[in-house]
């Protein structure tokens, strides 16, 4: 669904009692040079007033995206863990090594070994003290033959693995981690190379479709990152000379990736949240509990449904309006990071987000922007996550004082809700893809806050506006 362009006006709409305000504050500040303006009484001080609430309804549900793009991902993930929350996550590689020119090797080389080469991206989630169990599989088919790739998707593999490793990752420590592969397939490349029957990558990927990394079904400590354009399969040799012997290698780097990300939600709150993001899941339905995560592509939607009654009270005016969200208290550790920031998107009564272009060819979606000043246009709302080292307290703190606005000036009210989410999108991606390569699909990031009936509220809605006093 496109944007309407009526909305974007919107953000630059006033009503006419902070027109009044605007106006009469201009022409306090002005010196009046002639009788007319002269005889302008200024307004007593007394007669405004300025309030702050905090009370007002803000409704919460969850949302799924449909599906999330993982192809052409930056970060590959690897591994397994159990959230209290979100339940069992698990995260496999699939990607392409592949040559440019062909593969020659002297008559004289002689074979050493052949490995698995990835940098870490220091990027984990989960518990790294316990052991992973990864092995490396063969794939059956070329994952270039399809075109673009989601969380769920797989592609047939052989069982038996080519390598494997047990590691506690220390990704901050550790830069690379090495897996030696099957020195039977490290043979056949390299006597093939000898005889000159790589000549190109077609010749390559007959013997080497692709390969997979995957964690152990038993394991359960974290999932791990690592760089994409890291990956890379090297061929040891040597080669004897007069004078010793000369060491060398061969390097496949990676041309291709996609992440599968899977999830068992069974015993936790949103074990039955629906698979489609058309249904928003109250939050009644989720033991009072909103959530948001990154990777499994889980979002919260917000709706203000008691803003629009200050429209029906006289002489009052919104000024600034701010979504104050506190994490559930303990739901925040070292091995389950709160997201760095919030973003904030525009969508319909349907969770379809509203985009930035209006043409038929369809847009970005359109984000949450900030009000436009004299000396500032408007930019698109962000919450960064806030530790007050005074009070202790960890919250987010977001700007939706354009929306509220809205609300307040739109004369149908039906300007759509917002999403969270923990990362924007890329628009530099695909229209039709638009969450490719970003945070919230390279990550498993997650925030759990109780709604306003919760033991525990996490959200409030703090208003700040005029009144005049009559």
């Amino acid at each position: 669904m496109k944007f309407k362009s009526g909305y974007l006006k919107g953000f630059f709409k006033a009503s006419p009692l902070l027109f009044i305000l605007g106006m009469s504050a201009s022409m306090i500040a002005c010196d009046p040079t002639g009788d007319e303006i002269g005889a302008l009484v200024q307004p007593d001080p007394d007669d405004f007033t300025v309030g702050f609430t905090d009370t007002a309804r803000v409704q919460l549900s969850t949302v799924i995206t449909d599906s999330v793009m993982t192809g052409s991902a930056g970060r590959m993930l690897v591994g397994r863990f159990t959230d209290p929350y979100f339940g069992k996550l698990q995260a496999a590689s699939f990607f392409r090594p592949a040559i440019n020119n062909g593969l020659n090797l002297a008559q004289e080389a002689v074979y050493d070994s052949l490995v698995l080469s990835m940098y870490y991206d220091t990027y984990t989630y989960g518990d790294t003290t316990k052991p992973m169990n990864l092995s490396i599989h063969k794939l059956q088919s070329d994952i270039a033959d399809k075109g673009v790739y989601f969380s769920t998707n797989s592609t047939p593999y052989d069982a038996v693995p080519l390598g494997k490793v047990k590691l506690a990752p220390r990704p901050l420590t550790s830069k690379r981690l090495v897996v030696r592969l099957s020195d039977v397939l490290g043979n056949d490349i390299f006597s093939k190379a000898k005889a000159n029957l790589i000549p190109s990558n077609t010749e390559w990927m007959n013997l080497v479709k692709g390969l997979l990394i995957r964690g152990a079904a038993n394991d359960e400590g974290a999932i791990v990152g690592f760089r994409s354009d890291s990956a890379a399969v090297n061929m040891y040799f040597h080669t004897p000379q007069v004078d010793g012997i000369k060491r060398d290698s061969v390097v496949i780097r990676n041309s291709g990736i996609y992440n599968q990300v899977l999830s068992d939600r069974t015993g936790t709150q949103i074990a039955n949240l629906p698979v489609t993001k058309r249904i928003s899941y109250p939050t009644s339905q989720t033991g009072n509990n909103a959530f948001i995560q990154a990777g499994t592509g889980i979002m919260t939607r917000i709706d203000l449904p008691t803003v629009r009654d200050l429209r029906n009270q006289q002489y009052i005016a919104a000024n600034r309006a701010f979504l104050r969200i506190t994490p559930k208290r303990f739901s925040v550790t070292d091995q389950f990071k709160a997201p760095p920031t919030l973003y904030a998107y525009r969508v319909d009564r349907n969770n379809e987000f509203y985009l930035i272009s209006s043409g038929e060819a369809g847009g970005f979606p359109l984000p949450l922007y900030t009000l436009a000043t004299a000396n500032q246009r408007p930019v698109p709302v962000k919450a960064p996550y806030i530790t007050d080292l005074f009070t202790n307290k960890q919250y987010y703190l977001l700007d939706i004082s354009s929306y509220v606005t809205e609300l307040l000036t739109s004369e149908t009210g039906e300007i759509g809700s917002l999403v969270l989410r923990t990362s924007p999108f890329n628009e530099g991606a695909n229209p039709a893809y638009p969450a490719e390569n970003t945070e919230f699909t390279n990550s498993f990031n997650r925030l759990i806050f109780g709604d306003q009936q919760s033991d525990e509220p996490g959200v409030k809605l703090e208003l700040y506006f005029t009144k005049i006093t009559p």
